[in-house]
């Protein structure tokens, strides 16, 4: 009988964000992030974008003040995360709250708040993954000069990263310096479909090569600090399937899966992008710095792992008329209700691909299934659909340490029920289940499945 073990020393925990977990966007010492800042400002309301003629996106109405209050309750949550029977956590720092003004001054609440939730964790056994920088870069970074666009921006994300890597770096020994920067800036500086709204492919691509810097000059300075930890970062990865097999509609998929990964990954992992890539959309290349490569291969650093962000695929038809030849068409997979539509075989596909692709070792640091709000606690509570989806990744995720794939651990996003980015508390993800207003937690049934996982160490 085949069984579905996990290695002894595998990690297998949850995950969340500073931004969208912790609430308390105003209190002791924080300003606010790009995210609080778009979130508060613009809920219910009309964007402003810089795409004419596109109809512009709008917030939810929720603002995130509340998150699932981590920040006021991280010790009955960890509480929780040792009952579950976990041995890792993945959390971001929050850049707006260590460094207020975005560089200068550090706010000692900040590092007085992270010191006593990693302490917690390590005390209970739980190794903390974590991230720099989960989206929420500082306002007043963006309304000084652009914020990723900005060339000062590495120099800013160095610095912040020092004070980080002194004050937690003796503990904390998995570091990721971005997530999802595909979403970040494809979304923020390309497609204005995520704060900050612009579109611009100059500065989009300005804003991925200084991102990329920042990456490497993050990872130079932890190894020159004399840390004994591993630093890498966390991408969002699609499997894209062509809408036909047409060769036109092939080109078009791998064209868009390298729009989506690559054009990330080649800089943070390799200093470089991929010159196929470029190739077949010379618009990119064209709009790229003169001195790119230069800029990407001065600090390059190789970093020892990549996170993957997986949750569905994609599917992509060729179309001459944009930049990619390529877009998105009608994805089988869809699902009423859900966040996104549910592809387990996937999450092999995509281990396969960047482990052959950049030989780096693997954490699956998302993976997760939002449902809509039922608007009842007992409907949210039992969610039998959430144990399927977990059963059946995290048997895929086993059959990829079958096949000799370096994948060294497992992230259900998300812990509990929090604020997601521009849909507010519409959809639940958690395998806590949160109530917005009160703070009041209740396990889900998922949960309570997850917690006999990490105890037996296996998959039924």
């Amino acid at each position: 009988m085949y069984e579905f073990l996990f290695p002894e020393d595998f990690l297998l925990g949850t995950a969340h964000s500073a931004f969208q977990s912790e609430g308390a966007w105003d209190r002791d010492g924080k300003s606010m992030s790009m995210m609080d800042h778009f979130s508060v400002a613009y809920a219910g309301k009309p964007v402003p974008s810089s795409l004419k003629g596109k109809k512009v996106r709008y917030v939810s109405q929720d603002t995130p003040e509340q998150g699932c209050f981590f920040y006021d309750n991280y010790e009955a949550y960890i509480e929780d995360m040792a009952r579950t029977g976990q041995n890792t956590f993945r959390m971001s720092l929050s850049w707006p709250r260590i460094i207020p003004t975005g560089h200068g001054e550090v706010n000692q609440k900040a590092i007085d708040h992270y010191n006593k939730v990693i302490d917690l964790l390590l005390s209970k056994g739980i190794t903390p993954l974590v991230d720099l920088c989960h989206w929420d870069v500082p306002q007043c970074l963006y309304e000084e000069d652009g914020a990723f666009k900005s060339d000062k921006f590495p120099e800013w994300f160095e610095a912040y990263a020092r004070v980080c890597f002194a004050a937690f770096g003796d503990r904390v020994k998995l570091w990721s310096t971005f997530n999802e920067a595909c979403v970040s800036i494809n979304g923020g500086y390309m497609k204005a479909s995520f704060p900050p709204y612009e579109a611009s492919l100059q500065g989009g691509l300005k804003a991925v090569i200084n991102t990329a810097v920042a990456h490497h000059r993050a990872v130079r300075a932890y190894r020159e600090m004399g840390f004994d930890g591993q630093i890498g970062a966390v991408m969002v990865i699609v499997p894209i399937i062509p809408g036909t097999f047409d060769p036109a509609d092939i080109g078009a998929a791998r064209r868009m899966a390298m729009y989506r990964y690559d054009l990330y990954m080649g800089p943070f992992a390799e200093g470089k992008f991929s010159e196929e890539w470029l190739d077949e959309c010379p618009a990119y290349r064209a709009a790229l710095p003169a001195d790119y490569k230069e800029r990407l291969q001065e600090y390059y650093a190789p970093m020892d792992f990549v996170g993957l962000n997986y949750y569905h695929c994609d599917r992509t038809s060729y179309n001459p008329n944009n930049d990619l030849g390529a877009n998105f068409v009608e994805n089988f997979y869809a699902a009423p209700g859900q966040k996104f539509g549910t592809y387990p075989q996937g999450l092999m596909d995509v281990v396969w691909y960047a482990w052959t692709r950049y030989q780096l070792p693997i954490y699956i640091t998302e993976n997760g299934l939002g449902y809509d709000d039922q608007h009842d606690e007992e409907l949210d509570c039992n969610d039998d659909n959430r144990i399927t989806y977990l059963r059946e990744h995290l048997r895929m995720v086993i059959r990829c340490i079958r096949m000799g794939l370096p994948v060294k651990g497992y992230y259900y996003w998300n812990d509990a029920d929090c604020f997601e980015q521009q849909s507010g508390y519409s959809g639940r993800f958690g395998l806590t289940w949160v109530d917005k207003d009160t703070g009041r937690r209740r396990w889900k049934k998922s949960r309570y499945y997850f917690s006999d996982i990490c105890k037996s160490r296996m998959v039924n």
